[in-house]
């Protein structure tokens, strides 16, 4: 059953979208529906209605009423604790990359203590259309974020297992120092049983392509999924750069007209970002693999400058003024772990509250990063910026 707060909540979101669209001018109520493809990079075919999604172009006024009920509705969801500490979806001071943190240190914890974790990752499908409506289906409009998240607090069971919510993704996973891995995936599947009797009392689907189950152990030369080293995500990325940089290279590339700024200022905003998202957490990676993100950004650096194949790569991402990808996502790790050691969510600041192991662990964990020596193209680099500053 719902309880008093989420009933009240609801209902008062449902009042205030009638009455603003009540009084709303005809032409104001209207919509533009578009559709639009997935990423490219997603492997969907085109001739599949499921490549597409669609998405409503509301007008300007109806704009400014969601965004001003969302706030209130947010203040109000976060004053009174109705959101719940493990959902980092759709949240002030809250991303993905924190959240991913939690489920990364969390499992690196256990390679340190030798133990195993079995999760399971579940992906609910077209959640926010689940979502209890009342008469929000009079309104023709799609239910906010914040309802999904409150819908989350008060109506999904109490399992008491250590769980991870961004938005309407979640995951529940166990760790276990026995040898077979037989009792922690009993226990797990005792959760998984809960929340599937939930899944069905409130007729919410789960997407099986979207979701799976992973046995973390640490094992030299065993695949990513299970020992961490982000080589398949560092893949995935590396794929999307190099789709991204074949589409702008004739913006990028030596024959453009553009300047060294704009070329630069387009790399950083298309290119860079993909492949640095969420760096904090895979920054410690090997060397060997984060070096083929760098290798996309040196052949940027000579196709933007148009330079010849003897000039070094520091020369050039001097002459650019473009920290190495290893500096930038230092930089980026420091910034991380400053804003996650005073955050306002307790699980976030217990999840960084360690000290990282020594640079001989066998083990590598995220804060690993802030205490590494700069590599060689990073240190030339920085020379070059010395030598400058000091002629300067």
């Amino acid at each position: 059953m719902l309880t008093s707060h989420l009933r009240t909540t609801l209902l008062i979101l449902v009042a205030s979208r009638k009455r603003f669209f009540k009084n709303l001018p005809r032409t104001e109520r209207r919509s533009d529906a578009c559709l639009t493809q997935r990423s490219p990079t997603a492997g969907k075919p085109r001739d599949l209605p499921a490549s597409y999604r669609p998405i409503s172009l509301l007008s300007g006024l109806a704009k400014l009423f969601e965004r001003v009920l969302k706030t209130r509705l947010s203040d109000h969801l976060l004053g009174k604790g109705l959101i719940i500490d493990e959902q980092f979806g759709f949240r002030p001071a809250h991303s993905c990359p924190q959240q991913v943190l939690r489920v990364v240190e969390y499992i690196l914890e256990g390679f340190k203590n030798k133990q195993k974790t079995v999760a399971v990752f579940f992906d609910v499908a077209k959640a926010f259309d689940r979502v209890w409506h009342a008469e929000q289906e009079s309104l023709k409009a799609p239910p906010l974020p914040a309802v999904f998240r409150i819908h989350q607090r008060h109506t999904a069971p109490d399992v008491r297992r250590p769980t991870r919510a961004f938005a309407d993704d979640t995951a529940l996973y166990y760790k276990s120092r026995n040898r077979t891995t037989l009792p922690t995936i009993r226990r797990l599947q005792r959760a998984i049983d809960e929340l599937d009797q939930w899944f069905r009392l409130w007729r919410i689907d789960v997407n099986p392509d979207k979701s799976a189950a992973i046995q973390f152990k640490y094992s030299k030369g065993v695949t990513l999924d299970r020992n961490l080293l982000f080589r398949e995500h560092i893949a995935r990325v590396r794929k999307t750069a190099l789709f991204y940089t074949a589409r702008l290279g004739a913006m990028l590339g030596r024959k453009s007209k553009l300047s060294r700024r704009n070329k630069r200022t387009i790399y950083k905003m298309c290119i860079r970002t993909v492949m640095t998202y969420a760096s904090p957490v895979f920054a410690h990676a090997a060397p060997t693999a984060l070096d083929r993100l760098q290798v996309i950004q040196n052949k940027f650096c000579r196709s933007a400058t148009d330079a010849h194949w003897c000039v070094r790569n520091s020369i050039l991402h001097r002459d650019l003024e473009l920290p190495t990808l290893s500096k930038y996502m230092k930089d980026a790790s420091k910034r991380f772990f400053d804003i996650a050691g005073s955050h306002p969510n307790a699980l976030l600041r217990a999840a960084v509250d360690y000290q990282p192991p020594p640079p001989t662990h066998y083990i590598r964990r995220p804060r690993n990063v802030l205490l590494d020596p700069p590599d060689a193209l990073t240190a030339a680099v920085d020379s070059l910026n010395d030598v400058n500053d000091t002629h300067d």
